[in-house]
């Protein structure tokens, strides 16, 4: 999961060359770009760093539909209030999880490739990081209106919902499948951060 972190942070910061002009990869790009202007290389502190990066997360993510995901049957048997909760925590640990590589940068490249058609109204945006050696990159959008949102992030196959998914699942597992529990372990995980210790 660290190092599915590290990349997915470093495609938020890489400088886009597009294919070809199209919409779903004008949102990456405009994703892309924000986060290196108003967050990478803004002279402001760490806290307004995070707080800017929670934004563009929040304006970035369909949070529900990788919420409801990550938790699977877990998330239709818990209460309106047990959802709110848990997506704020994991809103909350998330932001401050990723933001805690923002050293990583090292100035590569992202080039788009293509754009699919996944299920209805969600878009596959094929990218390679020029890297070496090149990382395969795909992300999922889902449609809604003229808006796109982020739902899933695929590196070299690695899907992040997924891999969140096998995680919470297997933790809940653990506990009776109480929601309110994986909560409150990523609220102590979120208010305990050790900042660079997912760098490590």
């Amino acid at each position: 999961m660290k190092k599915l972190y590290a990349v997915i942070l470093g495609l938020l910061f890489v400088p886009v060359m597009a294919l070809a002009e199209n919409p779903a990869i004008d949102f990456v790009n405009n994703t892309a770009d924000k986060v290196i202007n108003e967050i990478l290389t803004a002279d402001v502190s760490r806290d307004e760093k995070i707080e800017r990066f929670r934004e563009t997360f929040t304006n970035a993510l369909d949070l529900k539909n990788i919420g409801q995901f990550v938790l699977g049957v877990h998330w239709r048997k818990a209460s309106p209030e047990d959802r709110e909760a848990f997506l704020n925590a994991f809103m909350d640990f998330t932001t401050k999880t990723w933001a805690d590589r923002f050293d990583s940068y090292q100035g590569q490249k992202i080039v788009f490739t293509g754009v699919r058609n996944a299920e209805k109204n969600q878009f596959y945006v094929d990218s390679t990081i020029q890297n070496n050696p090149p990382v395969e990159v795909i992300w999922r959008l889902k449609q809604k209106d003229n808006s796109y949102r982020i739902i899933d992030i695929i590196v070299e196959g690695v899907s992040m919902a997924m891999s969140y998914r096998n995680e919470y699942s297997s933790f809940l597992q653990k506990h009776d499948g109480k929601v309110s529990v994986l909560t409150a372990e990523l609220k102590q995980k979120s208010d305990n951060f050790q900042w660079g210790s997912s760098q490590k």
